[in-house]
């Protein structure tokens, strides 16, 4: 995956299958046990990591060369990209119209992301001075800043 439209449509396939096999279902179940279950927490959170691993490496590369970069915290979006995952799959068995509305409206986030890594040289500083003013970089030492 080079761009966060692709890892999007790779989430939709993902999201389907899923749907399709159960496993978020079960997922729900372990993380509503884990809620009472000290046990049961360290193991879903340690198989949760595995997952989010991965999806941190991918969302580091993609965004690594955009004018963003600086500004995301990659190890926490992929914890909020993951718990959307989960939220979506679990909404969508009640309100299959707003699920779907969610992921268009991360898919125009994504088209927007797009936007901004085809700005020319100017632009993106322009860009990233302004986020700058706005929100500031984010630290090189704060722990979980998710580079990769």
């Amino acid at each position: 995956m080079t761009s966060l439209s692709e890892l999007l449509d790779l989430g939709r396939e993902l999201h389907a299958q899923e749907r399709t096999e159960g496993s978020v279902a079960a997922l729900a179940q372990l993380l509503a046990g884990s809620q009472t279950d000290e046990k049961l927490a360290a193991a879903v959170v340690k198989g949760l990591d595995l997952w989010m691993a991965e999806v941190e490496q991918a969302l580091g590369r993609v965004l690594a060369s955009s004018p963003l970069a600086e500004f995301v915290d990659v190890t926490g979006l992929a914890k909020a990209t993951a718990a959307a995952f989960v939220g979506l799959e679990l909404y969508e068995g009640v309100d299959a119209d707003g699920a779907a509305q969610a992921l268009d409206a991360l898919e125009e986030l994504a088209a927007l992301v797009t936007v901004l890594d085809d700005l020319g040289p100017v632009l993106r500083r322009t860009v990233r001075a302004r986020l700058t003013r706005s929100i500031g970089p984010r630290s090189r030492s704060r722990p979980g800043q998710g580079r990769t």
